[in-house]
């Protein structure tokens, strides 16, 4: 019993490859994100859309795995099993999906290069200025955007609501499903 708990402990170890892996999948979803952020009114249904069908396919490739484990698991336990593994589904499903979106945030961005860069006001919403998520609030269109960024103004405008008396000034580009790329950004006083 004892070197069965120890064989069983080696295998939950993860591997240098495993390791290689992981790394590899979080430098790629890290383009997914860097070119997401630059794309304001991003078109979320088609996130969700890859999400559910990514969710389908991931737990359609589990279930034996997932059904064997669970039949294993004892009873009081089993609620609890569950829930951890539809979590894992549902990050693996979102990462995936985030991935498979790289090509259409790059053909968005690429095509707009196209269009004209045009000058906007929008209404700041709210500003966060916490050093690891500094990001300003903003409607454009009447979609509330985010984008994540530091100007030195932020800090002085973000309490008592005083960023109301300045504009979030973007110039963008005309994208693909009514997006707009994001060329460049400032605060302005109105």
């Amino acid at each position: 019993m004892h070197l069965k708990n120890k064989k069983t402990k080696i295998n939950n170890k993860l591997t240098i490859i495993d390791w290689i892996k992981l790394i590899g999948f979080v430098l790629v979803y890290f383009f997914f994100i860097k070119s997401k952020d630059v794309i304001i009114n991003y078109p979320y249904w088609l996130l969700f859309t890859a999400f559910a069908i990514v969710v389908v396919i991931v737990a359609i490739l589990q279930y034996r795995t997932i059904q064997k484990e669970y039949s294993k698991t004892e009873k009081e336990d089993k609620l609890l099993f569950l829930v951890i593994n539809s979590l894992k589904i549902a990050v693996i499903a979102y990462f995936v999906s985030g991935i498979i979106l790289i090509p259409f945030n790059y053909y968005a961005i690429y095509n707009s290069k196209e269009s004209p860069v045009s000058s906007e006001k929008c209404e700041i919403t709210g500003i966060s200025t916490y050093s690891k998520n500094r990001s300003i609030f903003f409607n454009f269109k009447g979609k509330t955007n985010v984008v994540n960024g530091f100007k030195p103004i932020m800090e002085d405008i973000k309490d008592d609501g005083k960023f109301e008396n300045y504009y979030f000034a973007a110039q963008v580009r005309q994208g693909i499903c009514n997006t707009y790329i994001l060329e460049s950004w400032d605060i302005i006083q109105k």
